[in-house]
């Protein structure tokens, strides 16, 4: 079929309108986590270590299990792509079934993080405020699954995606405000100090998916399509194939990021302090690309239900674009504005932080080389995600993360002598292993012609 020579710009247009508003609601998401470590840096760097662990902790495991769920716009962009609509209801209802279920493990897993903690032989003094700290967090895990997890992945394959952009930097207002009124007693409130960042965090997840799904109330076209209906085991047994792999896959690379932390640890708080003021950075760069990879999933699905090749290429190649040029902004930025990133979360003129800022300009440095494998690692999951290619990649992140990137931490830490230095340095070389395996599986999955596997 012939195309037209613009064809490639308007789909580069549309993979940058879907994730320009994507990326915006995610970044001022993430932020909601920088704003509480930049909060908690202010009673020390031993405040940031603890607040820095316990959150990273409960995102991670809710990143991990969120996977399942996210596997639903999968197929609901095919759906959309086949303009078969009747099935679009009852995948809502299989994604509310599957979030319900996944409340359980998640909620029995927090609840233990003694345990996990205790395993990784974490000194005392950090254990228990994590521990207690953690336990609050618990009460947010049916926001965070149930809604806030349908709601953001639904809307943007409806592209409906403006309604994050609306409602996230007002919910990141109000987090930040609401978690210094309760560290440090502002308008009445009790100065609860470490903890009342856990509160103000669980208050301001529960009242995130009811304002966006008021937003949705008010569009009738979204209402009718998001409308959940009779359940129909078919499509969850769908969800199931094409989640669990993903599930596998997110397990793979948030908990080596998770495990680092913990690693950190055993190097004392100025190491633990570096390593989670470069994991918040980290973070808010990943989940720019993040949008890019999810905006390429939309589109490569759409194209993959049309049965349009040469178009889900163009969209692959389209976000591939877009992300190695927003990384090498971040690239520059990171590196060129280290010393500004660290002072937002420690006095650096202060004597006991010497050392935490010294580590984490050294951090910062490591994890500016590493964006642009970062970036290209989320589109190129993306892309075969949109494809409905699970389970290969699940494999290759395995590999890549825990047969790869660990290991080579581990190593280049405690034998090398580099520290946390070393630790990122394996988080960056699991990233490459893995985008070199998934590019490879890429470039012979969308040759022209020939078999697919």
């Amino acid at each position: 079929m012939t195309r037209s020579p613009h064809a490639f710009g308007a789909e580069f247009r549309s993979i940058l309108a879907i994730a320009g508003p994507m990326g915006l609601s995610q970044f001022v998401q993430m932020l909601m986590g920088a704003t509480d470590d930049v909060l908690l840096g202010g009673l020390g760097a031993s405040a940031l270590a603890i607040g820095g662990l316990a959150t990273s902790s409960f995102f991670t495991l809710n990143a991990i299990l969120a996977a399942m769920i996210e596997a639903g716009g999968i197929l609901l962009s095919q759906a959309r792509g086949r303009q078969d609509h009747a099935s679009l209801g009852t995948i809502m209802t299989s994604m509310l079934a599957v979030a319900v279920a996944l409340c359980v493990p998640e909620l029995f897993c927090l609840w233990h993080i003694d345990r996990l903690l205790a395993w990784m032989n974490e000194p005392e003094a950090i254990r228990a405020p994590v521990i207690h700290f953690v336990h609050i967090l618990m009460w947010a895990v049916p926001p965070a699954l149930l809604g806030q997890g349908i709601v953001t992945t639904a809307l943007p394959v409806m592209g409906a995606q403006g309604i994050l952009m609306r409602v996230m930097p007002c919910i990141t207002v109000v987090n930040g405000v609401l978690n210094a009124a309760l560290i440090h007693g502002w308008f009445g409130l009790p100065a609860l100090g470490l903890y009342g960042s856990a509160i103000a965090t669980v208050t301001t997840l529960w009242c995130m998916p009811f304002i966006m799904l008021a937003f949705v109330s008010r569009r009738p076209d979204l209402r009718k399509i998001l409308r959940p209906r009779p359940h129909d085991w078919g499509q969850t047994l769908a969800l199931l194939r094409t989640g669990l792999p993903m599930l596998a896959a997110a397990m793979a690379e948030v908990s080596l990021f998770q495990a680092n932390s913990l690693e950190a640890a055993r190097l004392g708080n100025s190491a633990l302090a570096a390593f989670q003021i470069m994991l918040g950075i980290g973070v808010q760069c990943f989940v720019v690309y993040m949008a890019l990879g999810q905006a390429c999933n939309i589109r490569v699905g759409y194209w993959t239900g049309r049965g349009d090749p040469a178009m889900m290429r163009r969209a692959a190649w389209a976000a591939m674009l877009l992300g190695i040029a927003v990384a090498a902004v971040m690239t520059l930025g990171m590196a060129l504005g280290r010393h500004a990133i660290i002072s937002l979360y420690l006095n650096m003129s202060l004597p006991e932080n010497t050392q935490a800022v010294s580590m984490a300009l050294g951090l910062l440095l490591v994890g500016a080389a590493f964006q642009i494998p970062d970036a290209v690692q989320v589109i190129t999951t993306g892309i075969l995600r949109g494809q409905g290619d699970t389970t290969v990649p699940m494999v290759l992140a395995v590999i890549g993360y825990w047969g790869i990137g660990f290991p080579s931490g581990v190593y280049l830490a405690f034998h090398h002598g580099m520290g946390p230095s070393g630790l990122w340095c394996g988080n960056g070389i699991g990233l490459v292993a893995v985008f070199m395996m998934q590019g490879t599986r890429i470039v012979w999955r969308m040759r022209p012609h020939g078999a697919r596997g």
